[in-house]
This record gives C-alpha cells, structure tokens and sequence, in this order.
C-alpha cells in the first residue's frame, strides 16, 4: 500500500492517466444523462463490448502471419471507432432492418460482441492480459496521443450538443411532440447515438469497458437522486463522473488495485451516498410532516 506522498511525488506516473480518465467521466457522464433518461441504457452496454471487439480484432489481425508485414497499419483506435459508430447507426436505424423489439436488438449486439472477444482473446499472441485490460480496464498508463485525442473529441462532442441542445432534449423526452411539428426525429437521434459510440469507442480502447459503462450509467443515476431540475443533472452527472474517475485512479495507485475496477467502484458508491442522501431527505420530509 503507497501512501499519500508517495502518490504526490509519482505525480509524473499519473498525470496523463488522471486527465484522459477526468475528460472521460466529465464526458460520459454528460451523455449518460440522455442515456438513462432514454432508458437506453444497456445501448452503452453493447456499444462498450463492440468497441471492445474492435480493439480485440484489431491486436488479432496484428498478430496473424499473413498480415504481418502490415500490422502496423492496423490501429486498435481506428478499429474500435469503426465498429462502435457503425454498431451505433445500427442501433438506431433497426426498425428499418428488424421487426423485433430494442431489447432484443440491443441484447444481440452485446452477447455477439462479448462472444467474439473472448474467442479472439484466446487466439490473441499477446495473451489473456490485454483482453482482460480490454474488458476490465488497467489504465494505468495511457497512450501519449489518448492525451490529445480524448479531450479534443469531447471537446468536439461538446460543440456538436450545444449547438443541437434543444433539439436533443426535444426528440429525447417528447418525440412524439417533436414529430408532430415535424422535427427530423430520426436525423437528430442517429446523431446523439453516434455521439455516444465515438466517446465509448475512444474511452473505452483508454480506460476499458467496465469503467466507460459505469462512467456512462452510475454519475447520471446519483445525479438523478440529487436534483430533479434538468441542467443541474447534467452538472452534477459530469461532477461525478470526473470525481469517480481522479478518485479511482488515486485509490488505484494507493492500494494497488486494477484501475477499471476502482473507478467503477468508486462510482458505484457515489450512486449509494445520493441514494442515501435522498431517503434521508424523504425521511427528515417525513419526519416533518407527522410533528
């Protein structure tokens, strides 16, 4: 177990890792507001084991003789993002290609993309560790242009919700409104599903599956205890997600345990404190109504 100053002296250890994983929970826990209030939320579920399956397929090609010569020339990060945004227009345009409902949609997507990375982790050369990494998260330490590129992309993503705010809140909580006065329904909901499947494609191949989906569904689920009022649920859910994320990375480093696991732990027990902190608020309301 490190202790505290020693976590301040490794400060060029963390650093990089610290801001990838805080623009990655600012951002997911902006978008998994529209996600939970959506209810569609095993959507980011499936979109985090596709990425995962890119990335897998991608280390799987590298290692195939045939292609050897050429491995360099295929990118994880690449990989990941094309299979995520196109797993992402699927979802959103199914009704046009199956007759049956979300769920099922959503849960084929998820057990095929889960079902291929395991297999392909098996046949990886460079062995079950970076499937596990893939899947679990051990961002310990990130790749120098993730530096760049996660934040630039956010900051992207940022731009594109600003500009599209109303209408995203529109079509997300009164579609069949939006409809009725002829919004471009589908255009706008292919577009906030594909800005979800880029974040997670690019957050994912950095932090791994499991902290990117606790990243996206915890933060907005314990704003939602906190505040009713909309814009405060979005603060409050990027608040929580960059807490989890520096929290999770120094618990990480403190009691050396896997970096993926901590962050989701830690906001997991973010989601428990405004869990609790609203029961006490109704039992105090209680409490007061009865004296």
């Amino acid at each position: 177990m490190a202790s505290i100053s020693e976590f301040i002296d490794s400060y060029f250890l963390w650093r990089d890792p610290v801001i990838v994983g805080a623009v990655s929970g600012a951002i997911c826990g902006y978008l998994g507001v529209y996600v939970v209030l959506r209810r569609i939320i095993f959507v980011s579920a499936a979109l985090t084991q596709v990425s995962s399956f890119g990335v897998a397929l991608a280390f799987y090609l590298q290692g195939l003789a045939v292609v050897s010569s050429l491995g360099h020339l295929i990118d994880p990060f690449t990989t990941s993002l094309i299979f995520t945004a196109l797993a992402a227009l699927f979802f959103a345009l199914k009704r046009d290609f199956f007759p049956i409902s979300q769920e099922g949609v959503i849960g084929f997507g998820f057990l095929i993309a889960s079902g291929l990375v395991v297999i392909l982790g098996d046949r990886i050369t460079k062995g079950a560790h970076d499937i596990a990494d893939i899947l679990f998260g051990s961002a310990v330490v990130v790749e120098p242009r993730d530096v760049y590129v996660i934040p630039s992309v956010a900051l992207i993503t940022i731009i594109v919700h600003l500009a599209f705010y109303k209408d995203f809140i529109f079509v997300s909580f009164d579609q069949e409104t939006a409809v009725l006065y002829k919004y471009p329904v589908r255009f706008l909901n292919t577009i906030l599903l594909l800005t979800v499947g880029i974040i997670v494609a690019i957050t994912t191949r950095a932090l791994g599956a499991l902290p990117v989906f606790g990243l996206i569904a915890l933060p907005p689920l314990a704003a939602l205890f906190l505040t009713e009022n909309l814009i405060m649920i979005f603060i409050f859910s990027v608040i929580i997600g960059i807490l989890s994320a520096v929290l999770g990375y120094f618990f990480s480093f403190i009691l050396s345990i896997p970096t993926g696991a901590s962050i989701t732990v830690v906001a997991s027990l973010f989601f428990l404190l405004a869990f609790g902190a609203k029961e006490g608020k109704k039992n105090l309301k209680t409490q007061g109504q009865l004296f």
